[in-house]
């Protein structure tokens, strides 16, 4: 064990040769069968998913004269295409040996007589690209806590004491550079922000995902890449430095209840009824040195007071699955699966694991009356890393809106699907900018006589405006082909002529994103074609969105948002349709525990048709909402 203050070691690559595991796994035919998804569980839980991060020999696990352990309090991090820091904030001096492991490149710190405080237990920190690709840590029996770098190419590292050894630097810089990095202007202030925030004194791992409700406690930062528009508009508003949990296995039961004004979302018909919803609910996270996965399934049983007819069991998946093949090239799986009965379903929105977002490309700004539906969402990425700053993903997607119990005809809603390639390039002019060109094909599928293909050419740009601003923004041209039947009435006859058409159209969007400790604050908005959710085919959607998230005293959380959207069909001027409408939110968060949480929210929509539109698609609702969600068991996976 060594105990000097400076380290300094060139990481050579060393290459090896690994033998890769078939992963065979059987598609869904329809439904969700729950044992199949319980032992899929199990059997990946107990099974190494990737190279373990132990070194070959055993570790020197040094005598302390204090029987009292040093904890870990926080890792906070800056990682830039040229250049990464990382501060480990620890409640006294330790004695600590640095090690690297390579195929993947690894850099690891096992810091003797430590424990991990245990509301960063199971957490990483993630960064889109740099030269670290993550932070992990774990600790064993032994009482070594062991931090893993997992880098995304071979480095020159310094590691050193500060602030009377209570905290650890890491300086990281590419191969052919050595020695402390040169504090420029423009970096400076990136590191200063580090240095003298507030040391982080816990970090929540609670189920959700979410930060921590404490209003003192701060976040650790992050300064890696901007994200693309896409990946910005998924993820979402969260706070600064909030990380995912991972290697864990957690089971729960969701319970509540809720007030709707309009069960049957129907101005024609309007009923009001309470419901109740419980269900259990199963997530996990397995993350190793080439595979990881994240699984989410929660069956919900919701039973009316007084209209039993709307009794239904709604059933979420989701799953993320990721394979690293070499440190350039990956490979991500991604699917959603919501079998449910109308809108605001609070299954779509909780109990994932971060960054378990939908894949799907359905319309999420038009709302149906109540049917029994089925939506499928996958999506299929290959991603090359050409250079540091260099990148190619190719990608195949494909969503499916299915009305499985519902009477489809002209007058009524209509199956959708939608299928997608593309092919992105992404470029970063520097560590704050990245630039990229997209190409697209959709097709587009409304009930058996409307097929959409649009092609699109889309350039983008995302930049960090500053440590806590991040602005995306894509634009395009579109040219689209419509096919359909219009069915014209003629006396007691019915006329089926075909038409075709085709169009240009121009598309943009932009998302603007504020993190801070104690705030979120995200703004997107977009102008592109788009499909019709059932209610319409292809359609020109313009929408916008707002919202906020807040951090108030007493381990409490606020949220509100807005939105407004306008959806016309294509088409010709006597089937052409348009639905505008209008959505706003707000709730209330508070977690008891680490294990018990509570929600209230009330969502309102407003949605009126325009020209032909049909009637049964103007609806006013309300709801107002109370969750209960309690994780009673959690089992570690492993380091």
């Amino acid at each position: 064990m060594h105990d000097k203050s400076i380290q300094i070691v060139s990481c050579q690559a060393v290459t090896s040769l690994r033998r890769m595991a078939v992963l065979r796994a059987r598609s869904w035919q329809r439904g969700f069968p729950p044992v199949s998804v319980v032992l899929l569980v199990l059997l990946l839980a107990r099974v190494p998913l990737g190279a373990s991060d132990s070194p070959s020999r055993p570790i020197h696990k040094p005598n302390l004269s204090s029987d009292t352990e040093v904890q870990v309090l926080g890792v906070r991090a800056i990682s830039q295409a040229d250049y990464s820091w990382v501060v480990i904030d620890l409640s006294d001096r330790v004695r600590y040996k640095v090690g690297h492991l390579p195929d993947p490149q690894r850099l690891y710190l096992d810091l003797s007589q430590t424990k991990i405080s245990p509301r960063l237990l199971g957490q990483r920190l993630v960064f889109k690209d740099g030269l670290v690709e993550q932070i992990r840590m774990g600790s064993d029996p032994g009482s070594v806590t062991r931090i893993v770098l997992d880098l995304r190419a071979t480095v020159s590292y310094l590691v050193s004491n500060l602030e009377d050894h209570k905290q650890l630097l890491i300086e990281l810089r590419p191969p052919d550079e050595a020695g402390p990095i040169p504090i420029r202007p423009g970096i400076r202030g990136a590191l200063m922000q580090i240095l003298s925030s507030d040391r982080p004194g816990s970090v929540n791992t609670s189920p959700q995902g979410a930060s921590s409700s404490n209003a003192d406690e701060p976040r650790t930062e992050s300064a890696s890449g901007p994200p693309s528009y896409w990946d910005a508009q998924n993820a979402g508003p969260s706070y600064a430095g909030t990380l995912s949990a991972r290697n864990l296995l957690l089971l729960g039961l969701k319970m509540g209840s809720s007030y709707d004004d309009n069960i049957f979302r129907n101005n024609q018909s309007t009923v009001g009824d309470v419901d109740f919803l419980f269900g259990p609910s199963l997530s996990l996270r397995r993350e190793g040195s080439r595979f990881s996965l994240a699984l989410n399934y929660q069956p919900q049983f919701r039973i009316y007071r007084k209209v039993s007819e709307q009794n239904a069991v709604d059933q979420t998946l989701g799953f993320d699955l990721t394979y690293r093949a070499s440190p350039r090239a990956s490979f991500r799986a991604r699917g959603s699966a919501f079998y449910m009965t109308g809108i605001f379903q609070p299954s779509q929105d909780e109990g994932f694991f971060p960054g378990l977002s939908s894949p799907s490309s359905l319309n999420e700004t038009l709302f149906t009356p109540t049917a029994r539906q089925l939506r499928w969402s996958s999506r299929i990425d290959a991603t090359y890393q050409a250079s540091v700053r260099d990148s190619v993903d190719l990608f195949l997607a494909s969503s499916r809106l299915d009305y499985r119990q519902q009477i489809l005809n002209d007058e009524n809603l209509q199956n959708t699907e939608q299928n997608e390639a593309g092919l992105l390039c992404e470029h970063r002019l520097s560590p704050h900018t990245t630039v990229g060109i997209e190409y697209l094909y959709e097709d587009i599928r409304f009930g058996p006589d409307s097929r959409t293909l649009v092609q699109s050419a889309f350039f983008s740009y995302a930049q960090h405006v500053s440590p806590s601003l991040t602005l995306s923004v894509f634009g395009g041209p579109q040219f689209s082909r419509l096919a359909e039947v219009v069915i014209l009435p003629v006396g007691t006859f019915t006329l089926r002529i075909p038409d075709v058409q085709t169009g240009w159209n121009w598309a943009v969007g932009g998302t603007l994103t504020k993190q801070l400790p104690k705030t979120a604050f995200q703004l997107t908005a977009q102008h592109e074609v788009s499909n019709g959710a059932g209610l319409l085919g292809a359609v020109v959607s313009s929408s916008a969105r707002a919202s906020v998230r807040r951090r108030l005293p007493g381990r409490w959380d606020t949220i509100w948002s807005a939105g407004y959207a306008d959806n016309t069909s294509l088409g010709s001027a006597a089937s052409r349709r348009a639905f505008q409408g209008l959505t706003a939110g707000a709730g209330l968060e508070r977690s008891f525990t680490e294990k018990l949480s509570f929600g209230l929210k009330y969502n309102f929509v407003r949605q009126r048709g325009a020209q032909q539109s049909r009637l049964f698609g103007n609806l006013d609702h309300d709801i107002w909402s109370v969750r209960f969600s309690y994780w009673f068991h959690a089992m570690a996976l492993g380091r």
